[in-house]
């Protein structure tokens, strides 16, 4: 963790945004996880143009409620290049065309949260980079990192709207982000199975809206009190929502709620391809502030950066609750 800003005015004191605690189930392996928890059935959507149109008439207001949904992969999207680099970001060059894609361990990427991440109590290795950085990125991954920003930016201008945030004031609760300014990050995860502990910590994202590209099973949520498995769907992206949208709307009539979700412990063979997934997170520029409409206006509650200390270390700490 870098050293954290001094809170704007204000906002000093305890925090107003942390939740009742969650007692968290241990995480089960991938095959167990498979037998135990039943896949749950997302709501289903595309974008046309800069809206989101759900299959269903009551699909986005369900969607809000489980804090999942499927988005439909647009045709102009290319995802193998990314599937590429989350498959060979942590390997060492083999003197072969995938060299592209591998050597990211020792790369000095500028910023904070940035960079080859090797988690102690996870399967999981990241590589996280944000857009002002792509240029490290292959060419091909950097035009795929920026094609996902932008349905992310599209996914949050509609959620807004549809919870009758006033779009004069979207780019102040987000922190400009709406405007396509904010912290845009991709992450790259490989879960290595040799390793005998959790595939990730149940947890909840921090920003605003997360787009995730998986090919497999692994995933579980827990929604409505119940652990259920967030399985891939073929041509189609998942996303779900983060804290700093739960605080923002927790007062309206209809809430966005962030979820707590993980991946379960990958079992494989010696030789079988091992689990990989990449995500864009979308979240508020760490010198912002985090806010909660109520009362016909954003009232701002805490910087966002004393919030991303308190959320995302619960993401890699080795308690059993979050």
């Amino acid at each position: 963790m870098t050293p954290r800003p001094e809170s704007p005015a204000g906002l000093a004191g305890p925090s107003q945004t942390v939740r009742a605690a969650v007692r968290l189930p241990a995480m089960p392996g991938e095959h167990e996880a498979a037998r135990t928890y039943p896949p749950i059935a997302l709501e289903r959507a595309r974008l046309d143009g800069e809206r989101l149109v759900f299959d269903r008439p009551t699909g986005f207001d369900q969607a809000l409620q489980q804090g999942f949904f499927l988005l439909r992969v647009p045709n102009a999207v290319d995802t193998a290049p990314g599937d590429l680099f989350a498959a060979h970001f942590h390997e060492p060059a083999a003197g072969d065309a995938q060299d592209v894609y591998r050597g990211y361990r020792d790369i000095q990427v500028p910023g904070d949260y940035q960079g080859y991440f090797d988690r102690e109590h996870d399967q999981w290795e990241n590589f996280y980079i944000e857009t002002a950085n792509f240029a490290l990125l292959p060419d091909s991954v950097t035009r795929l990192g920026q094609e996902l920003s932008r349905l992310g930016i599209h996914v949050l201008r509609a959620v807004l709207d549809h919870v009758g945030i006033p779009r004069r004031e979207w780019a102040k609760v987000t922190g400009g982000l709406t405007e396509h300014h904010g912290h845009r990050m991709l992450a790259f995860n490989h879960f290595r199975p040799d390793k005998p502990v959790r595939g990730s910590k149940f947890h909840r994202d921090s920003g605003w809206v997360t787009v995730l590209r998986s090919t497999e099973p692994g995933l579980l949520a827990l929604i409505d009190g119940d652990l259920h498995a967030i399985n891939p769907e073929p041509g189609y992206f998942a996303v779900n929502f983060g804290s700093s949208f739960e605080v923002l709307t927790e007062r309206l009539p209809h809430p966005v709620r962030a979820n707590v979700h993980g991946v379960a412990r990958t079992e494989r063979q010696p030789g079988q391809p091992h689990r990989t997934s990449y995500v864009i997170f979308l979240d508020s520029d760490l010198a912002g502030t985090i806010y909660r409409y109520q009362d016909g206006e954003p009232q701002a509650v805490q910087s966002v950066a004393d919030f991303a200390v308190q959320e995302v270390s619960r993401t890699y700490d080795d308690n059993s609750e979050l």
